[in-house]
Parts: structure tokens; C-alpha cells; sequence
């Protein structure tokens, strides 16, 4: 085999595992995200790290105020409708850490649009994958009469 097609089997190979990679982190994500959906609090907890950094809209909180929310909150979430729009993107960074972004808009019980984005940290060690950090900002879409 040449050297220029063994490179390019190289690098094949790398995006393809890079690829499987993601996806392994996409699916803990997904995971996380349908357990809080559901009400599956102790699925939740069990994928938050002991010493987790969690800022919701710019408010700190404990990883125990966090699995109490998880407990408390009504649901279904906003108006009970599907989202607008959601996408999550994974981003692997070696073996043990990666990020997702979440971009979603959905309607609320006053019928307005909310954007929210999104990120959290995930660091993977012996008991699978944890999430170590979370930063979410919400952002009321503006209507034609409103003002901020």
C-alpha cells in the first residue's frame, strides 16, 4: 500500500472513531435530558458529578437544589407542547471529556417564544460519564410590541 493511501486510511479511521466517539456522548446527553424530562430524578442525579458547577440563567446552584428542581417542577414543561426547535451538538475532547450544546426554542404558558442554549461539561471516568458542568441561558424572543 502507498504512503499517501495508508495516511488516508489513517484519517478515515481517526473520523470514523472520532464520530463514535460523539455519538457515545450525544446518547449520555440524550439520557440526562429525557430522564429530566420524565421525572426520573435519581436517573439525573446519578449522572451529575459530586462537584458540579451549575449556573441556571445566571443563577448558581447546588447539585442538591438542582436534583430537588428536578423533583419539583411541573411538568409538562412550558405550554405541554414539543419544542419549535432543538438541536444538541456533541464535542468530544480526548477520551474522558467532551461538551453537548443544546439550542431550543419552545412556547410558554403565555404563548411567548423562549430560546434557551445549553451547555454542559462531561467528564467520563470508571462510572461512565458525568456531567461536571451546566450553563443555561434563557432568552425570551422579543414581540412586535415589546420592550427590554
Amino acid at each position: 500500500m502507498s504512503r499517501p493511501a495508508m495516511l488516508f486510511g489513517l484519517l478515515l479511521f481517526l473520523l470514523a472513531a472520532s464520530a463514535h466517539s460523539s455519538e457515545e456522548l450525544l446518547a449520555v446527553a440524550l439520557e440526562e435530558q429525557d430522564a429530566f424530562k420524565e421525572g426520573d430524578c435519581d436517573k439525573v442525579e446519578s449522572l451529575i458529578a459530586k462537584e458540579v458547577s451549575f449556573y441556571a440563567n445566571s443563577r448558581r446552584m447546588s447539585r442538591e437544589q438542582v436534583v430537588n428542581f428536578c423533583w419539583s417542577i411541573k411538568r409538562p414543561f412550558g405550554a405541554g407542547r414539543a419544542p419549535i426547535s432543538d438541536t444538541i451538538t456533541p464535542y468530544r475532547i480526548g477520551e474522558t471529556h467532551g461538551y453537548t450544546v443544546r439550542d431550543f426554542k419552545w412556547h410558554d404558558e403565555n404563548e411567548r417564544v423562549v430560546h434557551e442554549v445549553v451547555t454542559k461539561i462531561w467528564s467520563k471516568d470508571e462510572d461512565g460519564w458525568k456531567m461536571i458542568h451546566f450553563q443555561s441561558t434563557v432568552i425570551p424572543e422579543k414581540t412586535k410590541n415589546q420592550q427590554y
